[in-house]
């Protein structure tokens, strides 16, 4: 004789209860997987790589940084700003993009921020670095437009190299006065010094930091990144005195960093007080940094300068005739670009038409 089924019972013979069981588990196994996923996609796109992107900033105009009181200025005829860079760690999934991209780049994250500086302190160091070059900037140009400038300048440190020559000898801030007991003009001055060295040679220097002086002595070599004995430092000049019969200096609150902008900043300057109308009604973007003797040098970050300014309508771009060549190798089509090595060759091409 056969049993039928129990009529509450699905044919099979298989409990409700145990069929909710299964289905309760499955809900939650999916659930887990789409949470899982869901953190993955969020980390891909969240959590930082040890890799830095460089990107284009915005352009800045310059005019309004800077403060002149006790001369009359001439109102600008067109404007003048300054091209910056902005570094950007990437996480995972945008950084796969920038290496699928052949015209971005990633840096290691250590070659653009030094590991062993406080990240907000290596920031502010570089609104320093800003601030000195601003003021040299400065100057050079009011002494192109025929102002009475006195300016002696001093080889600030900006940062030490690890393991080289200059590790434990010298520290960031340092000012270097003397060497080999004679006075030091420049930064420029220091690295022929340097360049011309030979392994194992002493350099005895005269060091200046926080009104203390000290002497100390390195010995150069190579190290790794170097090209030949060297010291192993990044150095910069610093106004150490600066005298004008006015009032000219850079807005407080400026939070730009680097000195790249020293060219275009003498240019402003010098368009503020001469009497002539330099820019034309032109919109002039550029970079390069500028020695106390108008001497225009190179910068970081080119291609993607060139690529903010293009995209702001520059009519022109200057750029240290040093890198005009890979200026022009990646620069964008249609955008004028210029290279200069003095700052009296920038001012002849923008009066001349050249430009």
């Amino acid at each position: 004789m056969t049993t039928p089924p129990d009529a509450d019972e699905p044919d099979g013979g298989v409990p409700p209860d145990r069929g909710r069981v299964r289905q309760g588990r499955s809900f939650v196994r999916g659930a887990f997987y789409a949470i899982s996923l869901a953190i993955i996609i969020t980390a891909g796109f969240t959590v930082p790589l040890p890799f830095v992107e460089t990107q284009p900033g915005e352009p800045t105009e310059i005019a309004p940084l800077v403060e002149i009181d006790g001369v009359e200025v001439t109102e600008l005829n067109g404007s003048t700003s300054l091209l910056t860079i902005r570094n950007t760690e990437q996480p995972v999934i945008p950084a796969i993009g920038v290496w699928l991209d052949g015209d971005r780049e990633l840096r290691p994250v250590r070659e653009v921020f030094p590991p062993d500086i406080d990240r907000d302190d290596f920031l502010a160091g570089q609104r320093e670095r800003f601030g000195r070059q601003f003021d040299v900037a400065a100057a050079v140009g009011a002494r192109a437009a025929g102002v009475e400038v006195e300016l002696e300048t001093a080889v600030v440190v900006v940062n030490v190299v690890p393991d080289s020559p200059a590790e434990g000898v010298l520290t960031r801030g340092d000012i270097i006065t003397e060497v080999d007991g004679e006075p030091l003009a420049d930064a420029e001055a220091l690295a022929a010094i340097t360049q011309a060295a030979e392994e194992g040679q002493e350099l005895a220097m005269t060091i200046v930091h926080a009104g203390q002086e000290r002497e100390v002595v390195a010995t150069l070599r190579s190290f790794a990144g170097s090209d030949g004995p060297r010291l192993g430092v990044v150095i910069e000049d610093g106004v150490d005195l600066l005298r004008l019969p006015f009032d000219l200096s850079l807005r407080e609150g400026t939070r730009i960093g680097g000195p790249s902008a020293g060219l275009m900043v003498a240019i402003t300057v010098y368009d503020l007080l001469a009497e002539e109308d330099l820019l034309r009604g032109r919109t002039v973007h550029g970079t390069g940094t500028l020695g106390a003797d108008g001497t225009v040098g190179p910068v970081g970050g080119i291609p993607q300068k060139l690529q903010a300014a293009n995209e702001a309508g520059a009519d022109l771009v200057l750029v240290p005739q040093l890198q005009l060549d890979d200026a022009l190798a990646g620069s964008p089509e249609g955008l004028t670009v210029l290279g200069v090595a003095p700052l009296d060759e920038a001012l002849d091409l923008l009066r001349s038409g050249s430009a």
